[in-house]
């Protein structure tokens, strides 16, 4: 049998071309080694119906049940509303499942979109092989665990979960579903990498908490590859794709324990020899850690600051880290000579435009290398979405990226705040590093300046303007992202 994934995957720019994804790749893999055949539907610039029907008619199966999967986002719901309704109408028969994070955490409010027939719960490698086999077979989707089924009746079937994957057991992903060679990262010889699963921290925008939740009783919901499968895959990228210079670990915490980095540090550096860039937490960032990064090839390590701000960073956003763990875990890696990147959120419910330049200051203070700014987006059974439901702050507006506006209701001032401040988040840490250097004064008068009302109404406006015309241009696009890599990493 043929399943065919849709995979949302819109950002700001009209020069996008997409991440890679894993999770659909070891689908893929998980299909074929069942001996069922497996294509993607990627989706990285606006579409219409008629163009969407014809690239998905191309790759559904032309006979027999047709399986349409969508892996999405909270903030891809809307694509998921729209576009499984045209594939409905176009074709009333298919069977379309819905799975990811956010089927996972609110499968009720999932399932309950019309066109939508089934969500997988959790993990989907055993799910969705039992799923084709049985549609295959022209039997229900009846009895599969992990899967969540809407009766012709309208009842809903909820079966339990089966245990968490050994991720030894996983084939590696099917690269070749995508468009490989032209993706974001690949197309600059960068191949993604994800060799675990989970984090064991309790964030509260994010979903790990909720989802240890909903793994509860059903094995260790952090794992990781063992490190000889982990280096045979990395062979087996650069040997199907020769351009391939770096590697990307986007892994939690690729360092997460201390035994297995010592083995993986090793053994990349032994037969791999590559660099590569991967996540690490700032209090684990300790002078072992950081030399075993040196030592394996690490030239880019990618810190989460989030908030600069003591009283959000450690009182709201539940992270635990001290200012001077960040900074210290910073000053490890510039004296070893490996580059840092930093994470860094704004518009958090509450956050006040002082709080938010405090996270431009401390990428100054830092001296990040590169920074990349997302505007905070409220995750289903997160403490940050109850909160912001409990402010009022919650709205029916339709925002599918992190990067061009907020979901959350502020006011028009505020909102441009939060939007001005992403978009020029690296050319703000600059010119904070600049003014660091000069007497005091003249940095209270640039946060008076940035903070002011009509600077909003003016400056901000404006600007922002400006960055949706180049955003929207092509070719304007493209020369924005080469001049940003360039100049701000």
């Amino acid at each position: 049998m043929r399943v065919t994934f849709i995979y949302p995957d819109l950002l700001e720019g009209a020069a996008w071309r997409g991440y890679y994804y894993s999770g659909i790749g070891i689908l893929a893999a998980v299909l074929k080694q069942a001996g069922h055949q497996a294509t993607l539907l990627h989706v990285t610039q606006p579409i219409g119906r008629t163009a969407f029907l014809e690239r998905l008619e191309e790759r559904l199966s032309p006979y027999g049940p047709r399986l349409v999967g969508f892996s999405i986002t909270s903030n891809m719901v809307p694509f998921l509303r729209e576009w499984s309704a045209w594939i409905k109408e176009r074709w009333p028969d298919a069977w379309i499942i819905a799975g990811g994070v956010h089927p996972t955490l609110v499968p009720e409010e999932t399932l309950a979109l019309p066109h939508v027939d089934l969500v997988c719960v959790g993990e989907g490698e055993g799910a969705i092989v039992e799923l084709a086999e049985a549609l295959e077979s022209g039997r229900s989707p009846s009895g599969i665990r992990n899967l969540w089924w809407k009766r012709p009746d309208g009842t809903i079937e909820r079966n339990p979960l089966r245990p968490l994957v050994d991720l030894d057991t996983l084939p590696f992903p099917d690269r070749a579903l995508y468009d490989y060679p032209n993706l974001h990262h690949e197309r600059l010889g960068e191949a993604t990498m994800m060799v675990s699963r989970g984090c064991p921290y309790r964030c509260t925008y994010c979903c790990n908490e909720a989802l240890r939740e909903v793994y509860r009783g059903l094995g260790r919901p952090v794992r990781f590859r063992s490190v000889p499968l982990v280096i045979a895959e990395l062979r087996k990228v650069l040997e199907d794709y020769p351009f391939i210079r770096r590697f990307v670990f986007d892994d939690d915490i690729l360092p997460l324990r201390r035994e297995w980095f010592r083995e993986f540090a090793a053994r990349y550096a032994a037969e791999i020899g590559r660099p590569f860039a991967c996540n690490l937490r700032p209090n684990l960032a300790d002078e072992e850690v950081v030399e075993l990064l040196r030592q394996a090839g690490c030239d880019e390590v990618r810190f989460g600051i989030e908030s600069g701000n003591d009283a959000v960073r450690n009182g709201l956003l539940r992270r635990e880290l001290g200012r001077e763990e960040i900074v210290r875990a910073f000053e490890l890696c510039h004296r070893a000579g490996i580059k840092v990147f930093s994470f860094n959120i704004v518009g958090f419910p509450g956050e006040t435009v002082e709080q938010m330049l405090d996270t431009v200051k401390l990428n100054a203070v830092v001296r990040a290398d590169v920074t990349r700014v997302t505007i905070f987006y409220p995750y289903p059974r997160t403490p940050l979405h109850r909160l912001s439901q409990e402010m009022g702050l919650l709205t029916d507006r339709i925002v599918t990226d992190y990067a061009t506006d907020t979901v959350l209701g502020f006011d028009k001032i505020h909102r441009n705040r939060v939007v001005f401040i992403r978009r020029y988040f690296p050319l703000l840490a600059r010119l904070y590093r600049l003014v660091r250097r000069l007497p005091r004064p003249f940095e209270r008068a640039l946060d008076a300046f940035l903070s002011a009302r009509w600077t909003v109404v003016t400056l901000f406006y404006a600007a922002n303007k400006l960055y949706d015309w180049v955003r929207g241009n092509p070719v304007l696009d493209r020369w924005a992202m080469a001049f940003r890599r360039r100049v701000f990493g």
